[in-house]
């Protein structure tokens, strides 16, 4: 059987989270590594190879753990080690909090800023209510207290659409990651109509997840949140594992995958932001003697598009399309006029 195309560590270690999820059984070292194809070559018998799927197969486990998941351990008759994921170790429990209290907890995490983006997505999978708005005029990303606490809670906005996706998805993804792995035919409706798709791997951009699969003879993606069905798994082992690197099916830059968008934007970078890794996304096409730049960044994702402007704060102006300022003035300005209603 051909090598399968190593995903990355991070890929890596959430399909193992979804095989080990997936299983009925606790499952050993060896059938881990034979099911999930991550860590050797099937059948390899090289001391190298193995010692480093060792390593590799220890580390996310660690990691693993480390992230609060917990692995239960039990040893087969024998004296192999067997391990699995319970459900009910994995899935956080319905809090059933009411809309005040989902309320308050969103209030709560946007007055905290730690630079990161973990706390919105954290109160996106907790809550169900629409964000609220609130944000200054003007085709600059955000200025001011106002307009960073409004920066905050578009941040929110784009954090919650991608919360429901990941929910529809939920559901899914143990099933297709054990599809995967174990070679197994899936049956599901996307695009209205049916399909029947090799399933070789899942990859996660920008909040959503993907299934990448062969469907006549095609190397495809599928957005998961998208299937029109349950997916129907067939039998195992009933095609071959594909030596193709999944994880290259995307681009690694959200802005990049397709989502209807196409068109370049045009934005200045104060001398603030201009060395950040952020800026950094966009290809820069002028440098000013005050250290600010104007960049270019190619679009295919308009959230996401949003969510890298945001986190630039007001140190950011879109300066062209035209479209695309006017669209971004008119949206900053009536959420300002909707955070004018209140005492904020």
């Amino acid at each position: 059987m051909a090598a399968r195309s190593r995903p990355d560590a991070t890929e890596r270690v959430m399909e193992l989270v979804m095989y080990l999820l997936a299983r009925d059984v606790p499952k050993t070292r060896e059938e881990i590594w034979r099911d999930t194809g991550l860590y050797a070559p099937d059948g390899t018998t090289d001391k190298r190879q193995l010692d480093s799927a060792r390593a590799s197969f220890e580390r996310d486990k660690a990691l693993i753990r480390n992230l609060g998941v917990r692995i239960t351990e039990s040893i087969e008759h024998d004296g192999a080690t067997s391990y699995t994921i319970r459900r009910e170790d994995y899935f956080l429990p319905d809090l059933q909090l009411t809309p005040d209290e989902q309320l308050a907890l969103r209030f709560a995490a946007s007055r905290v800023d730690i630079g990161e983006t973990w706390d919105l997505e954290a109160v996106a999978k907790l809550t169900s209510t629409e964000a609220g708005a609130g944000a200054e005029g003007g085709a600059a990303a955000g200025g001011g207290d106002a307009a960073g606490h409004n920066a905050e809670s578009l941040s929110a906005d784009v954090a919650l659409e991608t919360a429901a996706a990941q929910q529809t998805a939920g559901s899914l993804l143990p099933k297709l990651a054990a599809a995967a792995a174990e070679r197994a035919q899936v049956r599901f409706a996307y695009g209205g109509r049916r399909r029947d798709a090799q399933p070789l791997g899942l990859l996660c951009r920008a909040g959503y997840w993907y299934l990448a699969a062969r469907e006549d003879d095609v190397v495809k993606t599928f957005r998961v949140d998208r299937m029109e069905s349950d997916a129907d798994v067939g039998e195992r082992g009933a095609f071959a594992r594909a030596d193709v690197d999944v994880a290259a099916l995307l681009p690694s830059e959200p802005m990049e995958i397709d989502f209807g968008d196409d068109f370049v934007a045009r934005v200045q970078i104060d001398t603030t932001m201009a060395q950040q890794p952020t800026a950094e996304r966009g290809r820069v096409v002028e440098r000013h003697d005050d250290g600010s730049v104007t960049v270019t960044v190619r679009v295919r994702n308009r959230a996401a598009f949003r969510v890298w402007l945001l986190d630039m704060g007001r140190h950011a102006v879109v300066e062209s399309p035209p479209e695309l300022v006017d669209e971004i003035t008119s949206w900053l300005r009536a959420l300002a006029s909707d955070a004018g209603d209140g005492d904020r």
